[in-house]
C-alpha cells in the first residue's frame, strides 16, 4: 500500500511512518526541508517535497496513492484556515480517482467536551470542541460528504512520548524544579496513549476495508492528574507539585491549545479495541511512566 503522510516528522508523525514502513507499507512523507527529508528517510519513508501551507504542490502526488494520513498541523493563528484549504484541496484532487481515496484525519479528544464524574466519552458523544480545535468539526463534516473518499477520524487521547506530553514533560519539570505548571488541578482527569500504541492503531485503521469510521485512540482511558504525579514521582523518588494556572489574560480563546489540559475526561476504548482488535501495550499508569522513564 502507497501511504502519502503529512506531518511525518512530528513527534507522532514519526511514530506513525515508521510503524507503517516496517509493517510494508511504502511511506511518502510531505517534506518542506532537507532535514526534514533526511528524517524521513531515516524512518524508512521516501519525502516529497511541498509545504501544507501550498497543497497545490503536494495533493496530487497524494491523492494519486492509496491513502493518505493527515497528521500534519501549523499551530499558528491560521492553523484551521491552513488545514481547511489544504483539505478541500485534496478533496478537489480525489475526484479524478476511480476508487474513493482513503483519508485518515487525526482530531483529537479535545474536540469532545469534559465528563462528569464516572462518564466516560465515546464515539457518539457529540462533539463540543475548545474554540482553537472548531475548524476540525467543520472540515471532518465536509471530508465526509460525498463519494471521492473513504474516511476514518481517529481521535487520540494526550499522547506520550519519550520527549513530548504529560508525562515527559511532568518528568522534565519534577528533574528541574520540582513544580509542574499545568493548567489542570490535581484532580483533572486526563485519558493517555502511548505514541507507539498509537502508531499501532493508524496502522489498523489502514488495513480495514471498511473505511467510514471513528475511533478515539486511548491506552489509558482516564487517570486523575494527582494519580499520574504520584507515579512519576514515585519512579524518580521525589516530590513533584502541581501548580494550577489560570488562562493567560488576554489570550485569544481561538489560539487557546493549551486549554485542554484544564477538561476532565475519561474516554472509553471499547469500539478500538473491538472493531480494529487494538490492544495498547501500555494500558496501566505505571506500565506507561516506567516506559518514558529516563
Amino acid at each position: 500500500m502507497d501511504v502519502f503522510v503529512t506531518g511525518g516528522t512530528g513527534g507522532i508523525g514519526s511514530a506513525v511512518v515508521k510503524q507503517l514502513a516496517q509493517d510494508g507499507c511504502q511511506v511518502i512523507g510531505l517534506s518542506r526541508s532537507d532535514q526534514s527529508a533526511e528524517k524521513l528517510r531515516r524512518l524508512g519513508a521516501s519525502a516529497y517535497p511541498g509545504d501544507l501551507r501550498d497543497p497545490a504542490t503536494w495533493v496530487e502526488r497524494a491523492t494519486a496513492c492509496d491513502a493518505v494520513v493527515h497528521l500534519g498541523a501549523t499551530f499558528s493563528s491560521d492553523m484551521g484556515k491552513v488545514d481547511r484549504i489544504a483539505m478541500l484541496e485534496m478533496k478537489k484532487a480525489a475526484r479524478h480517482r476511480k476508487q474513493p481515496l482513503k483519508v485518515v484525519y487525526t482530531g483529537g479528544i479535545w474536540l469532545y467536551p469534559p465528563c462528569k464524574a464516572g462518564d466516560m466519552l465515546n464515539e457518539k458523544t457529540p462533539f463540543s470542541p475548545l474554540p482553537a480545535f472548531r475548524f476540525m468539526t467543520e472540515t471532518i463534516k465536509t471530508l465526509s460528504t460525498g463519494t471521492d473518499l473513504a474516511l476514518c477520524v481517529v481521535h487520540p487521547a494526550l499522547v506520550c512520548g519519550p520527549d513530548f506530553g504529560p508525562v515527559a514533560e511532568m518528568t522534565a519539570a519534577l528533574k528541574q524544579s520540582g513544580r509542574f505548571e499545568t493548567r489542570a488541578s490535581e484532580h483533572t482527569f486526563w485519558p493517555l496513549v502511548e505514541v507507539s500504541d498509537l502508531a499501532r492503531l493508524y496502522a489498523l485503521v489502514l488495513r480495514q476495508t471498511r473505511f467510514r469510521m471513528s475511533v478515539i485512540g486511548s491506552g489509558i482511558s482516564g487517570v486523575s492528574v494527582d494519580h499520574l504525579t504520584s507515579h512519576i514521582s514515585a519512579r524518580h523518588g521525589k516530590p513533584l507539585e502541581i501548580v494550577t494556572q489560570p488562562a493567560p489574560e488576554g489570550i485569544d480563546r481561538d489560539q487557546d491549545w493549551a486549554a485542554g489540559y484544564a477538561l476532565s475526561q475519561s474516554a472509553d476504548n471499547t469500539h478500538a479495541k473491538r472493531l480494529l482488535s487494538w490492544s495498547p501495550e501500555h494500558a496501566a499508569v505505571e506500565d506507561l511512566v516506567i516506559s518514558l522513564s529516563r
